[in-house]
């Protein structure tokens, strides 16, 4: 019995299972497997989401047809930045240096008393409604408050999956000390979430009032899964080690794990899995990957341990690396996003294992000049490196062991902040990274990795990224004086990356005269799609083809450098990146951040809009880019929505 005497609707579950790649080479065993594959809706929509990285959503009450027609247009959309209307949105109140942006709610501090650091209490808001509400409510009534009755520090959100807000707070304790807390919170409700036993987890508590150290305390807060990862800097010579890294099961309010960090080696981190952090290192120059191993309740807190560390290239004489923020979106996590309040009704999500981190490293000179540049890498190719590690160590001749630089003196408290100098306290043991092996930039990064250069201002947001996509602005003087902004779409989708280059090669040749036929050639419908117009495919006018799945071989990149391109309808300006670039290129040696040419490899396709806005950095959420509007103190003052257009 063949394969093929098997019923079509058998065959198409049995093909179901497949990924993308073994699809196309089922496709080409023989025309009967082609047209099957072709002319199966549930085979083309499963190969559409791997395609453009996303999963389905089961509780999507949408038909798979209807699914797969949204998902087209929303990507061609992105192929040529074709938004819907702008929805400008004043902020109805004054807004705090606090803010976070997910799963489609907006959430901003709120200052009241004047504090210049953190927020009095926070305000929250889906962005759907604020994009609907012309006809609506007042734009007051759109935001929701939450009032924790304490200073705020900063916020953690995880809105789908749990409905939960972790808030760090510091209050004034009845002997005029500060004391420091972690308050677990139901997003919709505002009151302490049902699945939390500890809605409230006690942190340090320092010999100072709330006033003395405000602005001298800094946390970074991430939520996946049943687990709560934070970084707390507390204010400079109240306690030793002065910051904690900590990992929480947040429903049990057990320690899981813990390490204690010098300052100022670490100031942010961000999960890479449920079980894997990336945790940048500015004194060593390096990225720490490190396995979250205990899982066990009831017992003591293990030492959090490195398993892997990553080194940047060599920095040049006089440059270090002041701060690092980084972020990957959306998570990837064991449980599934059932927060009954935040239930998405979007027919597909992104899909975490194809997603992207950034890292914005910001520099500084002996000269005083400070530079920022963005290292983006998809977070499975951090994984299989560390995954490599685990199961087989390199030997010690292709892992460099370099020690690690002196740490800089803890600057004196009376000297940092005014506050009165703590006594002495014992030094710290050694850091639980001396056992990790430590790879050398040039063998793990210029492959996997892109380096960009950034702007100061743009840098400041880190949620400008969302699977595989990340935004910016680029900055233009105009004749005035005055700034206007460019948005800039980055697109790391290796797959989009290919489909587009093969795309506008093709698109290429048909305006230097090729004919249709001898254009398209052998498995045309690869870029057609069934029953689309020749003209879609090729980008005329309408962007890229509905049916955009290019196979293997229309996809390869060989012999593709540069391949700009710019969309007659939108203006949109373009270009796909296909092959190794030099970081700042055009400054001499002795200018620039690194002591080495640095050269990246990942490939992406970039699309800047035509029209320049007043904006001094762009967010990214899903399928929207927001604009920021600042005022004079760098505060928002007015968002703008640029919602991408995906048809009806």
């Amino acid at each position: 019995m063949s394969l093929l005497d098997l019923s079509h609707e058998l065959l198409v579950h049995i093909l179901s299972y497949l990924d993308y790649e073994d699809l196309q080479v089922c496709r080409r065993l023989n025309h009967a497997m082609n047209k099957l594959i072709q002319s199966s809706i549930v085979l083309q929509y499963s190969m559409q989401l791997q395609l453009f990285g996303y999963e389905d959503n089961p509780s999507c009450p949408l038909v798979i047809a209807d699914k797969l027609r949204l998902l087209r247009q929303q990507e061609i959309a992105w192929s040529r930045l074709d938004f819907d209307k702008e929805t400008s949105i004043r902020i109805p109140f004054n807004p705090s240096s606090i803010y976070d942006l997910t799963d489609g709610v907006l959430l901003l501090g709120e200052s009241l008393s004047g504090i210049q650091s953190g927020a009095d209490t926070v305000r929250w808001t889906r962005l759907s409604r604020l994009i609907s509400h012309e006809d609506g409510p007042p734009p007051s009534r759109l935001w929701e408050k939450i009032d924790v009755g304490a200073h705020i520090i900063d916020v953690g959100l995880s809105v789908e999956e749990h409905d939960l807000i972790v808030v760090a707070t510091d209050r004034e304790t009845d002997n005029n000390d500060t004391k420091f807390e972690l308050r677990l919170i139901q997003l919709s409700t505002g009151l302490n979430h049902p699945l939390a036993a500890k809605p409230s987890i006690a942190l340090a508590e320092i010999e100072a009032p709330p006033q003395a150290v405000a602005g001298h305390c800094s946390v970074c807060i991430e939520i996946v899964g049943d687990l709560l990862g934070f970084l707390f800097h507390y204010p400079a010579g109240f306690t030793r080690p002065p910051a904690m890294f900590e990992v929480y099961n947040w429903k049990t309010g057990q320690c899981l794990e813990i390490r204690g960090l010098d300052c100022p080696c670490y100031s942010t981190f961000t999960f890479l899995s449920p079980n894997t952090i990336a945790l940048p290192n500015c004194a060593e120059n390096t990225i720490e990957l490190c396995r979250i191993e205990s899982t066990t309740i009831d017992t003591p807190p293990k030492q959090l341990q490195t398993s892997c560390v990553l080194q940047l290239p060599s920095l040049g004489r006089g440059h270090s690396i002041a701060q690092v923020t980084c972020r990957s979106e959306p998570k990837m996590t064991n449980t599934t996003r059932n927060a009954p309040a935040f239930r998405s009704s979007e027919p597909f999500h992104l899909k975490p294992e194809d997603a992207v981190v950034i890292f914005n490293v910001m520099t500084h000179d002996s000269q005083g000049f400070h530079e920022c540049l963005t290292l983006i890498v998809h977070t499975a190719a951090l994984l299989r490196i560390l995954d490599t590690q685990t199961a087989c160590p390199i030997p010690a001749s292709a892992a460099e062991v370099v020690p690690p630089p002196p740490l800089p003196p803890l600057i004196p408290q009376s000297e940092a902040s005014g506050l009165p100098a703590p006594p002495p306290a014992e030094p710290l043991a050694d850091p639980p990274t001396s056992g990790a092996p430590r790879i050398p930039w040039a063998q793990w990064g210029p492959k996997i990795c892109r380096w960009l250069e950034a702007s100061f201002g743009a840098s400041r947001w880190i949620t400008t990224t969302c699977g595989q996509r990340y935004v910016t602005v680029e900055e233009d003087p105009m004749d005035d004086d005055s700034m206007r902004s460019t948005i800039v779409v980055y697109d790391f989708n290796p797959r989009n990356v290919r489909r587009l280059a093969a795309q506008h090669r093709k698109r290429r040749r048909c305006l230097r005269g090729y004919r249709h036929g001898d254009l398209l050639g052998p498995g045309s419908d690869l870029l057609l799609g069934p029953g689309h117009a020749g003209a879609v495919a090729m980008g005329l006018g309408a962007g890229i083809g509905a049916g955009a799945d290019v196979d293997g071989s229309a996809a390869r990149m060989d012999h593709v450098s540069l391949i700009p391109f710019t969309d007659p309808a939108t203006r949109v300006i373009g270009q796909i990146q296909c092959e190794p670039t030099e970081l700042m290129a055009g400054y001499a040696m002795q200018y620039r951040i690194f002591d080495e040419p640095v050269r990246t490899s990942l490939p992406f396709a970039q699309l800047s809009s035509f029209k320049t806005y007043a904006y001094g950095a762009v967010l990214l959420d899903r399928n929207m880019v927001i604009g920021v509007k600042l005022n004079d103190a760098d505060d928002i003052k007015e968002l703008v929505v640029h919602a991408i257009r995906r048809g009806t």
